[in-house]
């Protein structure tokens, strides 16, 4: 049951990082110019599909492990954590520092 908690906890943070870009870490320290770079090179709409994805992953494998009657399979959630957070850091350091023509 907490794999579905999570899974709404990272939906809610899509739509308000979406909404709220300056949630993301390190957004609120960029200077004026790297913030029009990143928003013009989509980093919120990419952090708010990422944290979509990983919500919408964690809640389906709580649902597989009950269809599969597989309660291991019920933890991914700890796996998508991990695997999101390294996938936002890396591509969205990528779209902080492309320069937009």
């Amino acid at each position: 049951m907490a794999s579905i908690y999570i899974g709404l906890l990272f939906l809610a943070i899509a739509v308000a990082v979406k909404f709220y870009p300056g949630l993301l870490a390190g957004y609120n320290s960029m200077s004026n110019r790297d913030k029009e770079n990143a928003q013009a090179n989509g980093l919120p709409t990419f952090a708010s599909i990422v944290f979509g994805v990983m919500g919408v992953i964690s809640i389906g494998g709580y649902l597989a492990s009950i269809w599969l009657d597989r309660p291991s399979l019920s933890n991914i959630s700890i796996l998508v954590t991990i695997v999101g957070m390294i996938v936002m850091v890396v591509f969205g350091n990528l779209l902080t520092n492309r320069q937009s023509r």
